[in-house]
């Protein structure tokens, strides 16, 4: 069988639906606090620091620093067999919440390099009209 299988998608909900869309759109949506003005992520239904119901989605610049880097060279699902090996890194934005994702390399120039310190900038991948996955690519210097 060498069928590849579609890349799954997230289920959009409540709770995510401005995350996924604004992705789509070329924008990285986070939850602010309308409370405390906390920025969060993971996303979810109160604040982390005060408890807070209340939430406002906020546009991020997008940009921020690789704190960790490492590449998958095992196919843990079909549909990403020929995406191997890749990078996955822990990128703190410039606002401050952390985000895991992708490193956009279609040369594969930086699956070896040590990425941790670099700064990046999120870029965007349409999934389906609605969705959208956040990546990262590596800025020059």
């Amino acid at each position: 069988m060498t069928d590849i299988p579609p890349k799954p998608v997230p289920a959009l909900s409540d709770l995510n639906r401005p995350f996924w869309q604004g992705a789509a759109q070329g924008r990285l949506m986070l939850q602010r606090c309308g409370a405390c003005g906390h920025l969060r992520f993971p996303l979810g239904p109160v604040c982390t620091i005060c408890l807070s119901p209340e939430t406002e989605w906020v546009e991020m610049s997008g940009r921020g620093k690789v704190l960790s880097h490492l590449v998958f060279h095992q196919v843990y699902h079909r549909a990403w067999a020929q995406d191997v090996p890749y990078s996955v890194v822990m990128v703190e934005l410039d606002e401050g919440p952390r985000l895991f994702s992708n490193i956009a390399d279609p040369t594969r120039s930086d699956i070896e390099t040590d990425l941790v310190g670099r700064r990046v900038e999120a870029v965007f991948e349409p999934m389906t009209e609605e969705i959208g996955r956040v990546l990262f690519k590596v800025l020059e210097g």
